[in-house]
């Protein structure tokens, strides 16, 4: 899902994602497409092709200019999946009826992992949630209060659900929201250009190149 990278007080932040979103052969993308044959076809290319060197982009950016850097993985602590939200418990449901197996990892498995084309830095924070959104089930705005950080920029999958959900959840926290429109993806086009549009109610959509050229800026003129 996506993880969030936190930049200084006044820069952004953003989220990325773990293995079984990115990757083909695990529960998550082989349910989608037992359900809907060959929708995860363009989803993963589109994650392979766009999401994922976007986020390298800003991942190199934000690194550079010193910004906090923030990981979220959906992985149950319980290992049975009853600490999941209702909505994950009822993934977890279909993946046993359809695929005898839980869509979402236990933490720590190998597929709950950060896709090793973002892997973590030594600097990085690797935050688990049981839901959607992040701040819901994490101590990530108080963790993002007490840095001074004040926007954060959001990547990652799927946009309309854990992406929309994070940029929600952070906007009703007072926290001034950028979403990067070519550094998320979900299984359509069509859902992910819709909620890109209704998320502009709650921040801002920029594409990862503009968000290093504005952030640039405000860097040049405050410092």
């Amino acid at each position: 899902m996506p993880g969030v990278s936190v930049p200084n007080s006044n820069v952004p932040s953003w989220r990325t994602v773990a293995c079984y979103f990115t990757q083909r052969s695990f529960p998550f993308t082989d349910l989608f497409e037992k359900m809907s044959p060959g929708v995860c076809a363009g989803y993963l290319r589109r994650v392979q092709e766009n999401v994922i060197p976007s986020i390298r982009k800003l991942l190199d950016h934000f690194r550079r200019n010193g910004s906090l850097v923030v990981y979220t993985a959906v992985g149950t602590e319980t290992r049975d999946g009853r600490d999941l939200a209702c909505w994950a418990r009822a993934l977890d449901e279909a993946g046993m009826n359809l695929l005898g197996t839980r869509i979402h990892p236990p933490v720590g498995d190998p597929s709950w992992q950060i896709d090793p084309a973002l892997e973590p830095g030594p600097e990085d924070i690797v935050v688990n949630k049981l839901s959607a959104g992040t701040f819901a089930t994490t101590d990530l705005a108080k963790q993002l209060r007490n840095r001074g950080v004040e926007n954060v920029v959001i990547t990652g999958v799927v946009t309309d659900v854990c992406v929309s959900t994070t940029a929600r959840e952070a906007a009703d926290r007072d926290f001034r929201v950028v979403v990067v429109s070519d550094a998320c993806t979900t299984f359509s086009e069509r859902l992910h250009q819709a909620n890109l549009e209704t998320l502009q109610v709650f921040g801002w959509i920029r594409q990862a190149d503009e968000v290093v050229r504005l952030t640039q800026k405000a860097r040049s003129i405050s410092g």
